[in-house]
């Protein structure tokens, strides 16, 4: 059997030296890796260019930087209609950077346009496109005590699975931070039905930081019951999933 597993943060450039990027180190991916090899089954990683792995003739490594580069190596691979599983436990970053300006260029241009401006909506347009973008394209001085900003949505991958996967087993990972139970659950089962997905893996981000790493099973009607613990009964939870669909 072939599963296609992705890990790590993504990352986003400000300019040719920053980047917007997250905690998330790419371990899970990489274990799991490990135990879906050990099992026989050919692997595919799709990773960050940060997160270190292991090397294997039955895994493949399909390094990405940044959330767009992630979604073009998962529609390439989609394209070969042979995976049976699809991990989806990268941390993709929600902002990337849209273009950076000074904010006294900014206050400038808006003076200079304020006779002309009517309404709220005109000063947002030049908000959104303002002539005083800076040029991004290679480093931006070190000195910019102004500097900001403006970000923009990145690409939602898990809404695009079941369309490029069909047929394949479907699992995706959710993390909020200091919920209760019963909103963790509520906001996993939606983002499970919402993308058609088979599986999510939902924790709380203050959990993790006290050393608890339940990760709670969440099906399209809600939570499953079952809480995994470590990455063994995740890989066992989806390897007898995949034999059961085999019979």
């Amino acid at each position: 059997m072939k599963i296609l597993i992705t890990g790590g943060p993504t990352n986003e450039p400000i300019d040719e030296i920053m980047k917007i990027t997250n905690m998330s180190t790419g371990g899970m991916a990489v274990s799991l890796g490990r135990l879906f090899l050990d099992a026989n089954y050919d692997v595919v990683l799709v990773l960050n260019n940060s997160v270190r792995a292991l090397e294997d003739d039955n895994l493949r490594i399909v390094r990405v930087e940044t959330a767009d580069e992630m979604l073009s190596a998962i529609k390439r691979e989609a394209e070969s209609d042979d995976i049976d599983a699809i991990i989806h436990a990268s941390a993709v970053g929600d902002y990337k950077a849209d273009f950076t300006f000074l904010m006294e260029d900014m206050a400038d241009e808006i003076f200079k346009k304020i006779s002309k401006v009517k309404s709220a909506d005109d000063i947002l347009k030049i908000l959104q496109d303002p002539k005083c973008k800076i040029d991004n394209s290679s480093k931006i001085s070190s000195y910019q005590k102004d500097l900001t900003v403006k970000l923009t949505l990145t690409p939602k991958i898990i809404k695009d699975l079941r369309f490029l996967f069909p047929k394949s087993l479907l699992v995706g990972f959710k993390l909020l931070d200091d919920v209760n139970k019963g909103e963790l659950f509520d906001v996993a089962t939606a983002l499970c039905n919402k993308n058609d997905m088979d599986y999510i893996l939902a924790n709380d981000l203050n959990d993790l930081k006290k050393g608890h790493n339940e990760r709670y099973l969440i099906n399209k009607d809600g939570f499953t019951e079952m809480i995994l613990t470590d990455y063994e009964e995740i890989h066992k939870l989806i390897d007898d999933e995949l034999k059961h669909r085999g019979k």
